[in-house]
């Protein structure tokens, strides 16, 4: 649910050309603007899991894009990046109608960096 939610809540818009320059909004300050891009949905997102849920996240960059994994507490499926002998299961708040365990067309989890948020 709260992957839906950050996909479809709010109207995704480049920060250059709404903000003149690129912003990353803390997670409170997505909820006030009306316009957010992919970073300012995946502090949201991850900020909310990690609080509300208690799961380990991890932020994913891909050249021009960044998501992020979750490591969930029972086996999930879909694409997924292991890190420090834990599995990750990529969680995109940006491609909108797309489930848990989808990676965004284009984007490359073998070569991106990755990063645990703690």
């Amino acid at each position: 649910m709260l992957l839906i939610w950050a996909q479809t809540g709010f109207v995704y818009e480049y920060d250059d050309k709404v903000w003149g320059d690129n912003w990353a909004f803390f997670a409170d300050e997505s909820l006030n603007y009306p316009y957010c891009d992919c970073e300012d949905r995946f502090i949201l997102f991850t900020r909310l899991v990690r609080d509300l849920l208690g799961l380990k996240c991890i932020l994913i960059f891909y050249s021009g894009h960044l998501a992020c994994a979750v490591q969930f507490f029972s086996e999930m499926e879909g694409d997924n990046i292991v890190l420090g002998g834990s599995k990750y299961v990529v969680t995109d708040p940006t491609y909108i109608g797309a489930p848990v365990g989808y990676t965004m067309p284009g984007m490359d989890n073998k070569t991106a960096t990755v990063i645990l948020l703690e």
